[in-house]
Order: structure tokens, then sequence, then C-alpha cells
């Protein structure tokens, strides 16, 4: 009798420390976030984190060709040249919306920035050159580890 209420106890004891472990190993396979793998966190493992979830900054212009009397390029370009002064790199989808007004929606990371519309955005690459400071890992020109 007493060896099988040692027994449980010791199943229960066992299953109280290593739950948490299981729990974190189950949840790295379903993410693949290294942070949370159990006793396995190495500096490779991090590196190769960071560099495969990199913030973009892209920017998803929606384009009236009929109400706008210049070209969508020269619009994309100024904008390209707004992020390149802040060293920031920038990547245009430009769409037609006929029927539409002309805006620009920021996509930072996970982050909508927008739509605001041609004459206002300004503001939304304030935003998203602010959003992409604060989501990517290390400034602009820093060396590699």
């Amino acid at each position: 009798m007493f060896a099988r209420r040692g027994v449980r106890l010791l199943a229960v004891i066992i299953g109280v420390i290593a739950l948490p472990s299981v729990v974190a190993l189950a949840w790295y396979h379903h993410t693949n976030d290294p942070t949370l793998r159990p006793l396995g966190i190495t500096k490779a493992a991090l590196t190769e984190h960071e560099n495969a979830t990199a913030s973009e900054v892209v920017a998803h212009l929606s384009w009236n060709s009929a109400q706008e009397a210049e070209p969508s390029d020269a619009f994309a370009q100024s904008l390209v040249q707004a992020f390149d002064i802040k060293q920031v790199d920038l990547r245009v989808i430009v769409t037609d919306s006929a029927g539409e007004a002309t805006s620009v929606l920021f996509v930072v990371g996970a982050s909508r920035i927008g739509p605001f519309p041609k004459d206002k955005a300004v503001k939304g690459v304030n935003a998203a050159i602010m959003a992409y400071h604060m989501v990517s890992t290390r400034p602009p020109n820093a060396p590699a580890n």
C-alpha cells in the first residue's frame, strides 16, 4: 500500500515539475519563438529569429488616376525619399482605386497606420518611422554581432 502511494506521489511531483516545460515546448513548436523554448535559448536561435521577423515598412498607395494630375510614380518616389532621409527603407505598392480618393496606408510589422489622404501623408510618414524604430531590433548602420 505504501509503495503504491509513494509511486503516485512521485508521479504527481514529477508532473508538477515537468508540466511548465512541456507547455512551453508545445507553445514553442506552435509559434517557433525561440524565447519560449525551455532550456534551449541560444544566441544563434535568437539571431535567426530576429532576422526572420525583421520589420519592414510597406506603403500601400491607392491611386485614383482619374482625379490626380501627376503620375503615381512621382508621389511614390517622394514617399521613398522621405523615408530615405531618416535612413529607413520603404517598399511602395501602388493599386488603382477608381471611384475612391487617393490614400496611403503604412504597414510596419503588425501595425497599420492610416489610411491617410494624399495631402496628409506626411503625418503617416512620421508615425510609420516612429513605429519602425520601435519595432526594429537595432538602429540602422549598427554592426551585427
